[in-house]
Formats: structure tokens, sequence, C-alpha cells
């Protein structure tokens, strides 16, 4: 075989070949799975794939949890040549059948519990390839049954490094998600050197917090992991409790995922009377960790905590904290290795050190491009840079410090207000679990700040205490004038805050 080191199916074929019995996947139920058994599998998929007549570029859709499956369809769509467009497993049927009509698939995986869903869409009975996956028998004849009788499909030694390999769409934070194309070398190159800024080990165990189709989780869970031939224990979806409990009892030592993750899993009344001495690293992206949380995980439990930033579109990795032993600083480190990246005002002029702008980058891993929006691909990548639309700054030692992204800061009496700033002071608050800042329409201030706080279990927590701890920390103009307490926050899959769902119920309740 010819192929160079730069595509996700040669990463795999290599480790079965010289890894073959390493445990590769655990599930709940203790069995572990080999990286021999999981490329022959995905290898199966990949043959099925090329008998239903999908060429090299065509898309197949997923619609997965967390599963083996999952990672093997990652695969099979590399060995075959397609691309992979893993699918939000929250979506409606209205959500599907819009990103299906975007992407315009031929083939789709799925699982028997997204059936119902699915067989509501009329374009399914279209697709050239519906197969079933995880369940023992085919359900009726628009699903093709398992793969056991199928013959692997050997990986095709004139595919190219620079083809792309996987679609994801935006999480929708802002409402409206967009096709995102990445191709192995970014996705590849990316994970490597993220590797080595986080200083993976070898024997380091993960756990999939994170959704395996959204990019953060793709990269640390499944890529990874693969690169540096560990195992990655598998949870369907997201449950703190589990999530505690399966790190005790498979001995996990490294953890990634965003701050409402965190925030939820390590409070006092879920650790208590856990053994979780296993975790040595934890790196949280999406947002920053609060430095209460960072000083009880470090100094109560030894866990080195770093900050990371990126986005899809960068494969996902822009850069990573190198060092932790502050537990206060808001650093995500510098940028990766070969990457350069600058701060602009709306104009596009450098700003200087300290003074917050837009993020700009220069990288070897960008996407391909938005899917279909040529317009919108060409906004986003200018004269090889990629303007990612978040407010950060540089300090003087070259790291980055995320403020915002452009659309959440709050113009309010004139004054430039960043969401990011007033919820860490609120996350700093005893009784408070979760945090989101937005504004809403003011016709004498320009926006009045509001603060949704869901509390901690039993806490005693009002909105005068939160106002006045504001007020000791932040300046008059940024401190909430309004605060509610709600059950729950309104999350993605992904676990990042919906603010423009918090920004819709705030300007009904106004108008209201």
């Amino acid at each position: 075989m010819t192929q160079s080191g730069n595509r996700i199916d040669q990463i795999l074929f290599d480790a079965s070949r010289d890894s073959a019995n390493a445990t590769f996947l655990l599930q709940k139920d203790g069995t572990e799975i080999s990286y021999g058994a999981v490329f022959e599998q995905a290898s199966r998929l990949a043959a099925v794939i090329g008998e239903a007549g999908i060429a090299p570029g065509g898309r197949v859709v997923a619609v997965l949890d967390n599963s083996r499956e999952t990672i093997e369809f990652h695969i099979g769509c590399a060995i075959a040549g397609v691309i992979g467009v893993a699918v939000n497993s929250h979506s409606t049927t209205a959500e599907i059948a819009a990103l299906m009509a975007d992407c315009t698939p031929e083939g789709i995986v799925t699982q028997l519990r997204f059936l119902d869903r699915l067989d509501a869409l009329e374009t399914v009975s279209d697709l050239r390839q519906r197969l079933l996956v995880g369940a023992a028998v085919a359900n009726g004849a628009r699903w093709k049954p398992p793969l056991a009788a199928t013959e692997p499909r050997a990986p095709n030694s004139d595919l190219s490094d620079d083809d792309p390999a996987i679609m994801i769409y935006s999480s929708g934070t802002t409402g409206q998600p967009k096709g995102i194309l990445l191709s192995h070398r970014g996705i590849v190159l990316n994970a490597r050197a993220t590797i080595e800024a986080l200083g993976y080990r070898a024997g380091d165990r993960s756990l999939t917090l994170l959704p395996l189709f959204s990019s953060f989780g793709f990269a640390f869970d499944f890529l990874h992991v693969a690169i540096m031939r560990n195992s990655t224990v598998l949870m369907e979806k997201f449950d703190e409790v589990a999530a505690l409990g399966l790190i005790e009892r498979f001995r996990v030592t490294f953890l990634a995922g965003v701050p409402t993750m965190f925030a939820r899993m390590f409070s006092q009344e879920n650790v208590a009377g856990r053994d979780i001495s296993c975790l040595r690293k934890m790196d949280v992206g999406g947002g920053p960790v609060s430095p209460r949380l960072k000083r009880t995980l470090k100094f109560d439990f030894g866990i080195d905590v770093v900050e990371s930033y990126g986005l899809t579109e960068i494969s996902p990795v822009a850069s990573v904290q190198r060092n932790s032993d502050d537990p206060e600083t808001e650093s995500c480190g510098p940028p990766l290795p070969g990457f350069e990246v600058r701060v602009v005002d709306p104009l596009g002029r450098d700003l200087p050190t300290g003074e917050p702008g837009e993020l700009l980058f220069r990288a070897p891993t960008f996407m391909l491009g938005y899917w279909n929006q040529p317009a919108l691909t060409a906004a986003a990548l200018r004269d090889g840079w990629l303007w990612t639309g978040d407010v950060g700054a540089l300090d003087e030692k070259g790291e980055i410090r995320i403020r915002d992204r452009t659309k959440d800061m709050i113009v309010a009496n004139g004054f430039n207000v960043f969401p990011k700033e007033v919820e860490n002071v609120i996350a700093q608050i005893a009784g408070v679990s979760e945090c989101a800042v937005v504004g809403i329409p003011d016709e004498i201030r320009g926006e009045t700040i509001r603060a949704y706080i869901v509390p901690r279990t039993g806490a005693d927590l009002t909105a005068e205490a939160v106002v006045a701890r504001c007020r000791e920390q932040l300046s008059r103009y940024k401190v909430p004038r309004e605060i509610h307490f709600i059950d729950q926050m309104p999350l993605t899959a992904s676990g990042k805050i919906r603010r423009h769902i918090l920004r819709d119920r705030s300007r009904d309740t106004h108008e209201a």
C-alpha cells in the first residue's frame, strides 16, 4: 500500500496491522474491542457502500449515538473515499430532512432507535443504501441487514490526503447550521499538532463525554486516541453521574469537554466517595472554565486542567494552554505550531497587544469550505486568513485570551460588554451551577444586560446577592439589570449554551 499517513483510513489500517489485538474501545458492559476488530467491521461497511454504487466523493449520512458503529462509520467512509456526514442525533425529523436536502446524500447509516424519525422521511426511500447497524435483524425491506456476511474491502491506494473526509454541520448556536467540509490532511495534521501540545501519553484512556458527531468529540475521543493507539470508553450520551462511574471503573486518565459538563460532573454531591485519582489531565474547550472549578480540580484532585480554543473550520483546534500552574489564568495558550494569529478591528487593521478584536488565523488545517455556500466561504477565508467571528486578545506572551463571539457582544449605554466577563464573575458565586448573559433591546440603553442562572441543588441564592457581587467586581455598566433563575440551560448536543434561545426568550418577555 502506497498511501501516506495523512488519511483516517491509513491511520487505522496501520493500527490494525501493527496493534491488531490492542484494545481500542471499551463498552460500559466491560466488552473490549480491538483495533483489528474495528477495522475489519469498518472495511465491511466500506464494501457495502461500494456495492451500493456510491462513488468516492459521494455523501453518506449517519444518525448514530456514541457507539462502536459511529467510529466504524467514519473509518468505513474513509476506506470507501466517501464523505461521512454525521448528523446530530438529537435532530428532529424536520431538521434531518433539511440537512439531507442540503448535502444530498446517497446513503444513510442509523440505529434502531432512530428509525421512527427516519421512516417518516420520503427521501430515505430514494437513497442507494440504507443500513441499519447495531441490531440483530433488519427492520423491514427498506433497511439493509447487518454486515456480518459482507467481505471486507481493502483501502484504496488511489485516494488522496486532500480528499474531503467528513462534513460536520455547525452546532446551531446561532440557529442556522451550515455544512463544514474537512479534508483528511487537515484533520490528521491538526490532530498530531494537538497531541503534541497536550502531552498525551501512551496508555492514556479517554471517555466520550462529547458526541462523536461534533468536531471536538471526533478529534479528541476518536482520532487522537487512534493516532496514539490508546483506548476510549464509550458513553452513548453525556450523563454526569454515569461519567464519574465510568471514570472510576475503567480508570480513565484523560477527559475533553465543555465547561457545563465539568461544572455538573464535579459538584460536591457527585464526586463524594468517588475514587477519580486516575484522572491526570482535562482539556476544556467551548468557553472558559471558572477559576474556582480549576482550583478544586487541581488542588483537591491533582488534575491538570488546560483550556483550548478552536472551531470546526480549523479542523478543529487552534490553540492549547501549555501550563496550568495558575488556575486563575484565562489564557487558551499560544497557537499550535505552524499556526499564525492576528487580532484586528472591524476594518481589518491589526490591534496592539492586549486590545480585543476579531481573531484571524492562518493555518495548514483549514476547512475546504462551507457546503454549497461559496459566498459564505469567501467571506470566512480571505487572503489566506480565517475570520473566526470570535473576539479575543493576545497577551504579552503571545497567548490567546478569548472574550466572546462578535455577535454575542452587548452594547449597553454605548459601552461594549462581553458576556463571558460577566459570566466569569457570576460563576464564582457559591450556589451557581451554570449561567449565561445576554442583551435585550432597550430604547434608552440600547441593550439591557440579563443574566440567566441555574442554581445548585439546595442553594440559597438571591438576585440581590448576584447583583451585589457583580457590583463589587465589575464596572457599573457591566452589571446585569435583570436576574432570571431557571431550572435548565438550553444546550446544544455538545454542551454549548444556545444563546439565541435565551435572547429570543428575553425579547418575548420584554415585548410582553
